[in-house]
């Protein structure tokens, strides 16, 4: 195989990927986290959590340390208590809510989902990114592998 037909099928199998990636998770994305969420809206499997205890853990960076604070929220389904452990950036403007929207499985209800970490701006920023990287990753194999074949 010419080395043109070789580079046509390597930029045409990154282009396969590029927009099957881009419609998987721009146009369609959605991550666990909302998948779960509106399936448990749909159910009516919504809890409100309130906050029972915080603990702060200092998470330092190159330039300063960040204040971590770990909170464990408790919500009931029926006569049960479930608890949630979620990580919030703690600053002097920035305070962790005392009560949050858990939408939980009905089947097994400690199994739950904060709805804040759905976020939809989150999933199409790190969809782009793997988008790219899948691209640029099967170009790179299937060069690879076409040279193994035809050399």
């Amino acid at each position: 195989m010419s080395e043109t037909a070789q580079g046509g099928v390597i930029v045409i199998c990154g282009l396969i990927v590029f927009i099957y990636g881009i419609l998987r998770w721009v146009i369609w994305g959605k991550s666990r986290a909302q998948r779960f969420i509106e399936k448990a809206q749909k159910n009516g499997c919504k809890a409100t959590g309130t906050l029972v205890k915080t603990k702060s853990v200092r998470k330092s960076t190159n330039y300063e340390g960040i204040l971590i604070e770990k909170n464990v929220y408790e919500y009931v389904v029926g006569n049960r208590k479930y608890d949630i452990v979620l990580s919030f950036e703690s600053s002097a403007t920035k305070t962790p809510p005392n009560y949050i929207t858990v939408y939980y499985d009905p089947k097994n209800p400690k199994k739950a989902v904060y709805a804040g970490k759905g976020s939809r701006s989150k999933q199409v920023k790190s969809g782009c990114g793997f988008t790219a990287l899948a691209t640029f990753c099967t170009m790179f194999l299937v060069a690879r592998l076409l040279v193994h074949l035809f050399s």
